[in-house]
């Protein structure tokens, strides 16, 4: 899929149709929304001369299929330090529709390596195949939106499944996302591609596509900033108690390792059907 997903005037963007969402042909995907604040997060980082570490995404509900116009600010700012606070609002009333939390660091070349963790490297990207990432029933049965964009690629080594993802479109007319853009747009599949990957394995026998939860959030860590436009996930954590999930897979890049994405999961069961 090719195009754009916004459309801006000034600090207001309005979505394309390729901001959908599956869940409904009036909300948006959360991965533009992801995309739409790690903007904001580069916009922060070059004025104050820091590097984006973290990026954390509350949605406070479903983003609608509409104009929202997209701020932020420092909470703090120093030299070596700054918290970033951006917000998503109608523009008519103001409405608060989601926020996010940025952490900007100061990098510094000279200092030497204290600890490096050692988890499972990335699969490499030229070891993964193409795969459907929707199942062609599911995809016929869906508005469009931003999940047609995607393309997966996964494949297996001695570490076990990971996943490898993209998306072709850019942010804005003539303007392709940014590698942290990117990332951060795709992370909203932290769930969805840590499922795949346990099933994929046969650790689970649940397709995660029929598991009826939704992510509330979505935090990024970033070790170093991304480059290129392909973002690998390898399944670090799947787990649910009581209707509340938590999903984590580390992520790459095609220089290697590059941080960890979060997620908090809700259960979503619909709603009981009337007797007769």
């Amino acid at each position: 899929m090719q195009g754009h997903v916004y459309e801006s005037e000034g600090n207001v963007f309005q979505p394309t149709e390729s901001a959908g969402s599956p869940w409904s042909a009036k909300h948006q995907h959360g991965g533009p929304v992801n995309a739409l604040f790690a903007m904001a997060a580069e916009q922060a980082a070059e004025e104050a001369g820091l590097q984006v570490v973290r990026l954390t995404v509350d949605l406070f509900r479903p983003v609608p299929l509409l104009p929202l116009a997209l701020s932020w600010r420092y909470l703090r700012r120093s030299r070596r330090l700054a918290n970033v606070e951006a917000e998503l609002v109608r523009p008519g009333d103001g409405e608060l529709i989601s926020r996010a939390s940025v952490v900007l660091l100061k990098p510094n070349d000279d200092l030497p390596r204290s600890w490096e963790h050692t988890p499972s490297p990335p699969l490499p990207l030229e070891g993964a195949k193409p795969v459907e990432f929707m199942p062609r029933a599911y995809r016929e049965s869906i508005p469009p939106g931003f999940h047609w964009s995607f393309e997966v690629r996964m494949g297996d080594d001695e570490h076990g499944a990971a996943a490898w993802i993209t998306t072709g479109l850019d942010l804005l007319p003539g303007r392709p996302m940014s590698p942290l853009q990117r990332c951060a747009a795709v992370a909203d599949l932290t769930f969805g591609l840590s499922g795949r990957s346990l099933l994929r394995q046969r650790i689970v026998d649940v397709d995660a596509w029929r598991v009826p939860m939704i992510n509330t959030d979505t935090t990024i860590y970033w070790e170093r900033p991304p480059v290129g436009e392909w973002f690998g996930f390898r399944h670090a954590l799947l787990t649910d108690h009581q209707g509340i999930g938590l999903a984590e897979v580390d992520l790459a890049d095609t220089s290697g390792r590059l941080g960890r994405s979060l997620q908090a999961m809700l259960a979503n069961p619909p709603p009981p059907r009337p007797s007769s």
